[in-house]
């Protein structure tokens, strides 16, 4: 879905709309609207179990931790680094065994040898993390460090949705096994993605209940709204009586 400004027609970013109270502001001519929502597209194909591999727990927040390195063989990063490790470890091996060669030649030899198997590891050990909570969603890999990938988050506001679908490149190669990616859907149509190249069950039930957990987040920001509107409805109450009495009391 996409909100434009009824005032001059220009389309309204994701970060000036308030999905809780319907609301948004151009800022393009500073016109604040409100706005109605079409009935959201629930990800619920069909009901998959959890996949045997996938770790939940749902507490304070929702956490998901499962394996993505589903095809080696068809993974390029890990069949490159395999490929490049073991041509680095023979060429260590040769130049160790020759008298001639530098130490410090084998040495870098062998330094770059490790960091390619230490990439692979990267692929083959590590498992993908998701953590929801009421604001954003943290993807991780763990438990192997990697310094040149912390994670990243995806922030929920203005999310009306989450979504999954096949990969193109899945869909151009006609996988035997299709891979899936889950993205975040914003009330303006873009996307925000979670986690890619997972297969579809893996898919479903990611969508599923990231999908439940945003929605059941989104009861909790209406509940307390409506609370504390409540609460300042009695105290508006109160001030009338004890105002009304005062002045029965004078009289």
């Amino acid at each position: 879905m996409q909100v434009t400004c009824p005032n001059c027609g220009e389309k309204v970013t994701a970060d000036n709309i308030n999905i809780q109270k319907m609301t948004a502001v151009c800022a393009a001519c500073d016109t604040v609207f409100s706005f109605e929502l079409p009935e959201i597209q629930k990800a619920k194909r069909r009901k998959v179990k959890q996949p045997a591999t996938l770790t939940l727990r749902d507490d304070q927040t929702l956490q998901m931790e499962f394996w993505t390195n589903f095809r080696l063989d068809r993974n390029g990063e890990f069949l490159s680094s395999a490929m490049a490790g073991l041509a680095m470890s023979l060429i260590t091996v040769l130049l160790i065994g020759s008298q001639d060669a530098p130490p410090i030649l084998v040495a870098a030899f062998l330094l770059i040898a490790l960091s390619l198997f230490y990439r692979m590891a990267l692929t083959v050990v590590n498992k993908t993390h998701l953590e929801m909570d009421e604001d954003t969603i943290k993807i991780t890999r763990k438990p192997i460090p990697n310094p040149l990938n912390q994670g990243y988050e995806v922030p929920l506001a203005g999310v009306t949705a989450i979504k999954y679908e096949e990969t193109a490149i899945s869909k151009k190669e006609a996988f035997d096994t299709p891979r899936y990616q889950v993205w975040a859907e914003t009330v303006d149509g873009n996307r925000r993605n979670i986690v890619n190249d997972v297969t579809e069950d893996y898919a479903v039930f990611i969508a599923q209940r990231l999908q439940e957990r945003l929605q059941m987040d989104d009861e909790k920001d209406v509940s307390r709204l409506e609370d504390d509107q409540y609460h300042q409805d009695d105290d508006t109450d109160m001030h009338e009586v004890v105002t009304a009495s005062k002045s029965t009391a004078r009289s």
